[in-house]
């Protein structure tokens, strides 16, 4: 069976750049002063995921524009905080980097890294290819399935789990499909995305695994207590929206499939120029 690996390319980047990211601390730089923190911790990432890669590689990229989520729910991720400068400087260069280094990269307006993921994995499943997803985003864990296992980056890279339907049901007593139910209930803070007040991850997790699904939930609230019954009657609009704030699009219209993600093979040189132009080691 062949093989794709996908790269959360932003997860990847946020990582880089805090794993070295010290505060009242100058952070690495070049001999120009440019700082490169994010861009050196970011290839001795990625080069480990390249051991792991056989026959396609994308990393997926958010957009700069504002995603049809922003359209439906206005307070969509306003709770996060700012990017640095720094990084958003360096994230050229992450590019850069890729293709000089013969890898597929690419963003899609109106839609996120987590979007463009799943369009691919699953096209790719369909064609009977293994797929790897690399990020730290939990959100993708609903992309599990018979052909799509979950890296799930911890630290670094040094403390990664894979997750296929076993790794998930026994972690977290959940389904794929289940993932996103349970956010739509509980909410997410990192996304800005509000829960249904007093009903909290252990009683989420009990109502999925007594009806499966928010419809079932819903079509047997008279055999709920009458605290969690009118809370859901109170919050079922915000539940269902939050259920298409969390649901990865699967129907990006991308202008390529995962048939053109394959490395393309570069001279070393045009790479070797790139790192010594920032002052980067070669190894």
């Amino acid at each position: 069976m062949r093989k794709l690996v996908l790269v959360d390319g932003n997860s990847l980047v946020f990582r880089a750049y805090y794993a070295t990211y010290y505060k009242q601390q100058k952070l690495m730089q070049n001999k120009e002063g440019q700082d490169v923190n994010a861009l050196i911790v970011f290839i001795n990432m990625f080069r480990k995921i390249l051991e792991q890669t056989e026959d396609y590689i994308c990393v997926a990229f958010d957009s700069k524009h504002k995603t049809y989520r922003h359209k439906l729910y206005e307070g969509y991720k306003q709770s996060r905080v700012k990017t640095p400068e720094s990084l958003i400087h360096q994230i050229p260069l992450i590019k850069e980097y890729l293709t000089l280094s013969g890898i597929h990269h690419c963003s899609q307006d109106g839609y996120e890294a987590d979007d463009i993921i799943g369009t691919i994995a699953k096209q790719a499943g369909r064609n009977n290819i293994s797929v790897l997803i690399f990020s730290s985003d939990k959100d993708l864990l609903q992309l599990v399935d018979s052909n799509i296992t979950v890296c799930l980056i911890k630290q670094g890279l040094k403390n990664v789990i894979y997750y296929d339907f076993q790794t998930l049901e026994k972690e977290f007593g959940l389904s794929p499909n289940q993932i996103i139910d349970f956010k739509s209930i509980t909410g997410d803070n990192s996304d800005n995305i509000k829960g249904v007040p007093s009903i909290g991850p252990k009683t989420a997790l009990k109502l999925l695994d007594q009806f499966d699904n928010l419809e079932n939930i819903f079509d047997n609230l008279n055999n709920l207590n009458l605290k969690i019954k009118s809370k859901l009657i109170q919050f079922k609009k915000e539940v269902f929206l939050n259920r298409h704030l969390v649901t990865i699009n699967k129907l990006v219209p991308l202008s390529f499939d995962y048939t053109q993600t394959q490395i393309q093979k570069k001279p070393f040189s045009v790479l070797q120029n790139f790192l010594q132009k920032y002052k980067l080691k070669q190894n």
